[in-house]
């Protein structure tokens, strides 16, 4: 079967129309990740004990755990823990009625947490102690240390981390096919089924997550260096 060109050009139209939708889920679970794994870094930073060890249980299972057994597993559970929790404050809930939307956030969001927390961890110890202290001699409490210091100095060296994160966390929207959530590859399997053309879509696919991520880490090495020439 010959490459038709005219089907590529007509797959790469269809599934552009499914790019917003990826790139808001990304950057739901991307923003949803990062809050978390903030919460996990201040957490094992502070090293609460207990709290502390649980987390690091945690992460050691969702590391080791691939991404679409997590999938998988959130699917099967999520809706009947759901329904567990309303009940309790007296809400009937079908659990057949949670969308699959919301269980590809929250296990991906869950799942990309203990990456961030390492990224946050890490950029955090970049800032000088002394500077901290400083901050501490003038009188500010730790949130205003955190908002006002740390996190500014700590973004611009978390940030390419951040943003290999959120490229990550688009590719691996891939696997929400699997439970019926549409995003840029499930676009081409449908395409891809509807004229039998899989060669087409898939090729059309490859060239939108090429073009997409090369688009998207030019953005972020730009932000980047504005911000560093402003420290």
């Amino acid at each position: 079967m010959m490459f038709q060109l005219d089907v590529l050009i007509e797959n790469l139209f269809g599934i552009l129309k499914v790019v917003p939708q990826t790139l808001l889920l990304a950057v739901i679970i991307l923003i949803l990740s990062l809050f978390m794994g903030g919460c996990l870094a201040l957490i094992q930073r502070k090293k609460i004990p207990i709290i502390s060890s649980l987390i690091s249980v945690m992460q050691s299972f969702l590391r080791g755990t691939p991404n679409v057994v997590l999938l998988y597993l959130g699917y099967y559970t999520l809706p009947y823990i759901v329904q567990y929790i309303v009940s309790l404050v007296g809400i009937d809930f079908n659990p057949h009625h949670l969308h699959p939307v919301i269980t590809v956030i929250v296990v991906f969001s869950i799942s990309f947490s203990v990456f961030q927390s390492e990224t946050i961890r890490g950029s955090m110890h970049s800032v000088d102690h002394g500077q901290i202290e400083a901050a501490h001699s003038l009188g500010y409490s730790f949130f205003q240390t955190l908002r006002k210091v740390v996190v500014p100095q700590a973004l611009v060296e978390a940030l390419p981390d951040i943003m290999n994160s959120f490229l990550v966390i688009i590719k691996v929207l891939s696997l929400a096919y699997l439970i019926s959530v549409v995003d840029i590859f499930g676009q081409a399997k449908l395409l891809g089924a509807y004229n039998f053309s899989y060669i087409e879509a898939f090729v059309a696919a490859a060239l939108v997550y090429w073009a997409l991520c090369s688009f998207l880490t030019l953005l972020i090495n730009k932000f980047e260096l504005r911000l560093r020439k402003g420290f």
